[in-house]
C-alpha cells in the first residue's frame, strides 16, 4: 500500500514537471514569435521586439515601444490575451506545486507527531488522588442502613 501511494506520487511529480516544462516552451515559443512578429512588422530591432513582447506578456506595458501599423496593433490584442494567459497559468501551476509540496510536509511532520491521549480527565485524576470512589460510598451507606431497618422492623 505504502509502495503504491510512493509510485503514485512518483508518477504525478513526473507528470507536473512534463506539465511545467511544456509551458515553458510554449511561453518560449509565444514570447520569441511575438518577438519575430514585431521585428518584421513593425521593423523593430529584434532585441527591442523581444523586450516589447516580454513586458507586454507580462502585463508591464512600460509604453516606451507602441505598434504603429495596424497588424501589429491586431496582433498585440491577440498576443496580449494569448500570452498573459498562458504565463499565468505557469504561474499558478508553479505556485501550487509550492503549496503541496509544502502542505506534504507538513502532513508529514504532523503524521509524525505522537499525541498523549488523556484518559483522565482533571475530576478522575482528583478523586484517584483523594482516594475518593463513589460507588464505595454508595455501597457503604447501604450496607449502614440495612441493620437499621431490621431493627425497625423487629
Amino acid at each position: 500500500m505504502q509502495r503504491d501511494l510512493l509510485k503514485m506520487n512518483e508518477e504525478e511529480h513526473k507528470r507536473y514537471h512534463r506539465k511545467l516544462i511544456y509551458i515553458f516552451i510554449v511561453m518560449l515559443m509565444i514570447l520569441f514569435g511575438g518577438g519575430a512578429f514585431y521585428h518584421y512588422m513593425e521593423g523593430w530591432r529584434f532585441l527591442d521586439a523581444l523586450y516589447f513582447s516580454a513586458y507586454t506578456m507580462t502585463t508591464v506595458g512600460y509604453g516606451d515601444f507602441v505598434p504603429k501599423t495596424d497588424a501589429g496593433k491586431i496582433f498585440t490584442i491577440i498576443y496580449v490575451f494569448t500570452g498573459v494567459g498562458v504565463a499565468l497559468y505557469g504561474l499558478s501551476l508553479l505556485s501550487s506545486h509550492f503549496v503541496e509540496v509544502r502542505e506534504e510536509f507538513w502532513l508529514e511532520r504532523i503524521g509524525k507527531i505522537k499525541l498523549r491521549q488523556h484518559s483522565q480527565t482533571v475530576w478522575d485524576k482528583l478523586s484517584t488522588f483523594f482516594n475518593y470512589r463513589p460507588e464505595k460510598i454508595v455501597e457503604e451507606q447501604i450496607q449502614y442502613n440495612k441493620p437499621a431497618k431490621k431493627k425497625k422492623q423487629q
